[in-house]
């Protein structure tokens, strides 16, 4: 029996969220032991870029349920991820959690490669903002493998529910979660899947998530993607890098220059 954890960012209780994750655990053929975590229940602090995580064999000293979560996750079989949308973007709560990912990156090894699809609800038709790329660009910096993702309309509490398509969806996304991950779909980034481009000059395209470039190549049908340079950021390599060797070595860069940085600061007081 496999484990799934189910994490809800929504303060309502059967949340669309919640009807959402149980759907897609519907969708995956497999006999599944559901556990359910909403992060509004959680005591999740804020970060406060102390950086004592980065210390071989340290833990972030903040007293909170960052770790509990965290041994949940480990000890999932599969992750699935719910937000509203609250003012075009996922709910705050989230924001908090994502910001614990320096912490998090120390169990990269842990966490590597284990499959998780992400949900986002909005009540208003194309109103979505950033909500899904947000939560997608969460998930993969703590290593999960994205299997699939999906925006669903509803407002009221069961609204996102009320439509045999989205079921349907909800279902393929389940599938997903444990199956072929879903390929990326026209205005997605082929690496990270967010659809939210940058275009600094005319006929390129940059993937401010992942950093995946592109060049665009006008023809006789159309507009065509052709994609280069490759985003490395969620390279486990990379990630590692960055948070296990450049982010400590700023920390000591900023130990032997504390003097310099002191007096710059005293001019600002």
């Amino acid at each position: 029996m496999k484990k799934v954890l189910g994490i809800i960012a929504s303060q309502r209780k059967m949340a669309n969220g919640e009807m959402l994750i149980k759907e897609v655990l519907a969708g995956t053929g497999e006999e599944c032991q559901l556990e359910l975590v909403r992060l509004a229940d959680l005591n999740m602090s804020i970060c406060r870029a102390c950086y004592k995580c980065l210390t071989p064999g340290e833990k972030c000293p903040l007293n909170d349920d960052l770790y509990p979560l965290l041994d949940k996750i480990k000890a999932a079989d599969g992750i699935i991820l719910a937000a509203p949308d609250y003012v075009l973007g996922p709910a705050a709560v989230t924001k908090l959690f994502s910001d614990r990912s320096i912490a998090l990156s120390q169990h990269l090894d842990d966490l590597w490669g284990k499959p998780c699809v992400v949900i986002g609800t909005n009540g208003i038709e194309g109103w979505e903002g950033y909500t899904l790329t947000a939560l997608k660009a969460m998930v993969q910096f703590i290593g999960l493998e994205l299997k699939d993702s999906s925006m669903f309309l509803g407002a009221l509490p069961g609204e996102a529910v009320s439509e045999a398509k989205a079921i349907g969806r909800a279902r393929e996304m389940g599938e997903a979660l444990f199956g072929a991950a879903r390929s990326a779909q026209q205005g997605e980034c082929p690496i990270c899947r967010s659809d939210i481009w940058k275009f600094p000059q005319p006929g390129e395209a940059l993937c401010p998530i992942c950093g995946q470039k592109a060049n665009l190549v006008v023809g006789e049908s159309g507009i065509t993607w052709v994609y280069k340079d490759r985003g490395q950021r969620f390279v486990k390599e990379h990630l590692k890098k960055h948070f296990q060797e450049w982010l400590p070595g700023k920390v000591q860069e900023f130990i032997t220059r504390r003097k310099e940085f002191a007096a710059i600061r005293e001019r600002y007081k």
